[in-house]
């Protein structure tokens, strides 16, 4: 632990972000305290389900012109406001017009749009996101939204599923040096829009919970570094 510890030095701000995940991960082995962040998988981990990527495949290829004119774009498309819009994220966002649940897509559509956020998720993981999106959109597919980067199955492609309180990305690694394909985001409302402290209801708050375990173990340049 000591020995850790007096070798953290100070990186450089692009080293920073590369390097603090591993270097938490080896502080984490190393500390005699028993500490277990528990993320989600965001690849599924049943290997009866297929995977997510493959079901991308079969998503575009049912799509017709038009809906592909609306949901499907080149690799690095640029939006005029949003910037490079596959790694655009938001807490409460809409990535393309047409709502999942909603007369453009079809319900085998819809089922595979269901049956990819399955495959991103662990399932033990899906009453939790179940109950996130009951309570913050009404359930999946309401007002939430897809898009799809460059082609399934090529060497780079993207899948985003954006909504209130989620982005979640499957790229078939695509992106290089970056985790989960790019920015993700998952949140709860709990039980109401202004949360007490220990935030009641809220599906997700033990996470920020462990998380505050290992900041605590940091020193406290290792906490400036962190932040």
């Amino acid at each position: 632990m000591a020995e850790i510890l007096d070798t953290f030095v100070t990186p450089s701000p692009v080293e920073l972000r590369r390097d603090f995940l591993k270097r938490a991960g080896a502080l984490a082995l190393a500390t005699p305290v028993a500490l277990t962040l528990d993320l989600p998988t965001l690849v599924g981990a049943d290997k009866k389900q297929k995977h997510p990527e493959t079901l991308v495949s079969v998503l575009y290829d049912s799509l017709t012109e038009k809906q592909k004119s609306e949901v499907c774009f080149s690799w690095d498309h640029v939006d005029k406001t949003r910037g490079l819009l596959r790694t655009r994220i938001e807490n409460n966002w809409k990535i393309t017009k047409p709502s999942i649940k909603s007369s453009f897509f079809t319900a085998e559509q819809q089922q595979l749009a269901l049956d990819i956020f399955r495959g991103m998720t662990h399932p033990d993981w899906h009453s939790r996101f179940d109950q996130q999106l009951k309570d913050d959109v009404g359930g999946f597919g309401n007002n939430q939204s897809i898009a799809i980067f460059g082609k399934p199955g090529s060497k780079q492609f993207e899948f985003v599923l954006a909504s209130r309180h989620m982005t979640l990305r499957c790229d078939g690694n695509s992106a290089e040096h970056v985790a989960f394909g790019g920015p993700i985001l998952y949140a709860h409302e709990g039980e109401g829009l202004y949360e007490e402290a220990h935030h009641p209801g809220n599906v997700f708050w033990h996470q920020a919970i462990e998380a505050n375990k290992l900041y605590d173990m940091f020193s406290g340049k290792q906490r400036e570094q962190a932040l």
